[in-house]
This record gives C-alpha cells, structure tokens and sequence, in this order.
C-alpha cells in the first residue's frame, strides 16, 4: 500500500531515503528492525507486513547498477 508507507516513513525522514535503496522484504525487514531499535520507530503492527510487500516489490533488489559498463573494442596507446 502506497499511503500506507508514506504514512509511515515519511513521519520521520524523507521518501528519498526510501527511494535510494533496494532491498529484498527480509531486507527491509532488517531496516525497519534497525529503526525501532536504534531510532525509536514505533511497532508497525498489521501494516508491517502490507509496508514489506510494497517496498520489496516496488524497491527489490535489480540486476544490474547505474548503467552498464563501457565496452572498449580497440586500446590504443597515448603519446
């Protein structure tokens, strides 16, 4: 649930925060355990589980970085 997350992470930090990482569900999992013990993030309750689908479908790990790396065909020296 969209409003569900913005409900509840964006209270206390940016979405940008949320948009910069990518995590599997026992990923983000892992952060939300880290907020409620070090940030004082309060208990999500039924909406824990409905945050992790969202954010492990929409902001799961990808494949691939930035961009691809640079293909060189020909090395050639510099004088």
């Amino acid at each position: 649930d969209y409003m569900t997350v913005v409900a509840n992470c964006t209270s206390c930090h940016s979405s940008k925060l949320i948009l910069q990482n990518r995590a599997t569900k026992e990923g983000w999992e892992e952060m939300i355990r880290w907020m409620q013990q070090t940030q004082k993030l309060w208990d999500l309750g039924e909406n824990e589980e409905k945050i992790l689908t969202y954010l492990a479908e929409h902001y799961g790990p990808e494949d691939k970085g930035r961009r691809a790396p640079l293909a060189v065909e020909d090395w050639y020296e510099i004088e």
